[in-house]
């Protein structure tokens, strides 16, 4: 039964309710002096706090969609930690079709058609070159499938979600996919392949998509095998002008990054609430072996100061009231081409779904125009 079960989340609000009245019950024969009934009513209120604890942790999951499964609770779902293979290694296996399936949750969006509608397959990213592997969705835009589109290849834009987020997120609560579908059919949108994963590709680890010394190699993992699997599968663009990457807080600050430092591979960033330099916490643990080159070299801020910028477009979406405007604003003061750098900040919201919702639009059009594909 899954994390997200509606079975095992009304199972949990069911045991709240029984072990709450059951202590009601009971807690009056409990009283007295000595370490018997003083332990008896503290077990008492020890069962109902776990039992509410669970039933509300379990309805909020539910909805934000935080962990599916519980290989991702666990951290033994997908992803291994990953390191650089030499010359002659798995490399050699670059470029193989990754296997697909229709994703059930294309219909539930809306997708009935292929050549309608568009089609959602689900995929696993496997990185030949760093042995890490994630789930995700990839939307294909109806004239994929149209004849007269049959020679056409697509521009694509790697979309990923925060941590520890799930990208069935962004497609179910924040209508991605609707979005995408409607402005593509009033022209608003260009036809667009999207990748939508998650950041988190060693769970429960955060690597904030950074090569780690010694760990997992996320950064190299989305700038090199995400890209060779999805050319070999689908017919995409395979130019730096066809490939862009976006996303939300922690996905964010990945698709800025990733942007900046493969300039080579992608054309343009969107980062939607995400900040510009990696945070480390118990969840990162040490992403920088120790070395503060490698830490600098993962700083945003300190790339503009000390590097050449890079050639190409990034957009910062972040409200004024948000948690890392003041990075932003920096930022943009220190910005210089041949980058170039577009903002969204509007006066109003927090660091949560519906501002996340209410701004996507905007990313998805500010992308669409800056891909090109042959």
């Amino acid at each position: 039964m899954q994390l997200t079960s509606g079975w095992l989340i009304g199972a949990l609000i069911v045991l709240a309710v029984v072990v709450t009245g059951s202590a009601v019950r009971l807690l009056p024969r409990t009283a007295g002096q000595g370490p018997g009934p003083a332990a008896a009513r503290l077990g008492l209120l020890l069962a109902c706090q776990v039992s509410l604890v669970a039933a509300l942790a379990a309805g909020l999951n539910g909805y934000f969609l935080f962990y599916v499964t519980w290989g991702d609770l666990l951290g033994t779902a997908g992803g291994g930690p990953g390191t650089v293979a030499g010359a002659g290694g798995p490399v050699a296996s670059a470029g193989r079709p990754l296997p697909r399936t229709v994703s059930p949750l294309g219909a539930a969006s809306g997708l009935r058609s292929a050549e309608r509608d568009g089609r959602l397959d689900e995929v696993t990213l496997h990185g030949p070159r760093t042995g890490l592997r994630v789930k995700a969705f990839v939307y294909l835009p109806p004239q994929y499938f149209q004849p007269r589109f049959r020679e056409r290849r697509f521009p694509v834009a790697l979309v990923l979600a925060g941590y520890p987020g799930d990208p069935r997120g962004m497609i179910k609560r924040q209508g991605l996919l609707k979005e995408v579908g409607s402005g593509v059919r009033s022209g608003r949108l260009q036809p667009t392949v999207y990748v939508i994963t998650r950041s988190m590709v060693a769970p429960p680890r955060d690597t904030e998509c950074t090569d780690v010394p010694g760990g997992p190699q996320a950064e190299s993992f989305f700038s090199q095998d995400v890209p060779e699997g999805i050319a070999a599968t689908y017919r995409v663009a395979t130019g730096m002008r066809g490939w862009g990457v976006m996303g939300q807080s922690t996905g964010g600050y990945c698709a800025a990054k990733l942007a900046m430092r493969h300039s080579d591979r992608f054309a343009a960033g969107a980062s939607l609430g995400g900040y510009l330099r990696a945070i480390q916490d118990g969840s990162t643990g040490d992403l920088y072996g120790g070395s503060r080159q490698v830490r600098d070299d993962n700083d945003l801020i300190w790339r503009l100061e000390h590097r050449p910028p890079p050639p190409v477009s990034l957009l910062l979406a972040q409200t004024e009231q948000g948690p890392e405007f003041d990075q932003a604003r920096r930022f943009v003061r220190l910005a210089r081409p041949p980058l170039r750098v577009s903002t969204l900040f509007p006066p109003d919201g927090g660091h949560n779904l519906r501002t996340f919702q209410r701004l996507t639009p905007e990313l998805l059009r500010w992308m669409s125009g800056r891909l090109r594909a042959p």
